[in-house]
């Protein structure tokens, strides 16, 4: 059954996951994404603010939207989104030869 906006009721929550995160994803995201040193080197990672190796926040997002997608995304009658929102709009669709750019 396809879910439409209809089925989606004010305060109505889901839950995902649990999912457990590795050390070796963490380490290959951010040596792909997000190659700050709290990702990828233990030893500064413990000097850090977070005390030992951390995944990276946009590690966690893709996580998060691939639980969302397999708990209610994937069942619904969606086209995808308009893009981005406030601080970070998406005026057209990410294609494969754009070149993606961030201005000041």
């Amino acid at each position: 059954m396809k879910l439409t906006f209809e089925d989606f009721k004010p305060g109505r929550f889901g839950s995902f996951g649990p999912r457990r995160v590795t050390r070796e994803e963490i380490l290959a995201f951010a040596a792909e994404f997000d190659p700050q040193p709290m990702h990828l080197d233990e030893e500064a990672a413990k000097r850090s603010m977070l005390k030992g190796l951390s995944g990276s926040g946009w590690h966690l997002c893709s996580i998060m939207m691939r639980m969302m997608f397999d708990g209610f995304i994937g069942r619904t009658a969606s086209l995808g989104s308009p893009g981005g929102g406030q601080g970070f709009p998406q005026p057209s669709p990410n294609r494969d030869r754009d070149l993606p750019w961030r201005g000041a």
